[in-house]
């Protein structure tokens, strides 16, 4: 009995704390993709994103065109969030958080300040958006 509750409890840490690693890994795609726009560097925002990207009539070359002209139109971007929560099911997981996004162009700013949505998908080891920008 007392080798069976053992047992039990080594399965259940060990899942929780694969979980975690899961999670860990997400906010680390997170935040380079935080340091991208911060930097406006497009190989490293891109590195954040699937591929197989897909968001209303967006694809993956559409999202790169269209970062591309904002980090070119832009003299700063500046992006923080808060509130963040992580919802991780096997191989797929969801990021809702609040954001405030501004952008400064020739000393004028442009604020946006709400509320997204982003959708993961595991690729190999990594944690890549595949909907939601």
């Amino acid at each position: 009995m007392r080798r069976n509750l053992i047992s039990l409890f080594l399965t259940i840490f060990f899942l929780l704390s694969c979980t975690i690693s899961e999670e860990n890994q997400i906010r680390k795609t997170l935040n380079r993709r935080e340091e991208a726009l911060r930097k406006r560097d497009l190989s490293l925002y891109l590195s954040c994103i699937s591929k197989a990207y897909q968001d209303k009539d967006e694809d993956f070359g559409r999202l790169q065109k269209r970062i591309d002209g904002y980090f070119k139109t832009f003299d700063r971007i500046e992006y923080t969030y808060w509130d963040r929560s992580v919802h991780i099911e096997g191989e797929t997981a969801v990021v809702i958080q609040q954001l405030n996004l501004e952008a400064e162009k020739g000393g004028k700013k442009n604020r946006y300040l709400g509320k997204e949505a982003l959708f993961f998908k595991k690729e190999g080891r990594d944690w890549k958006i595949i909907r939601g920008l």
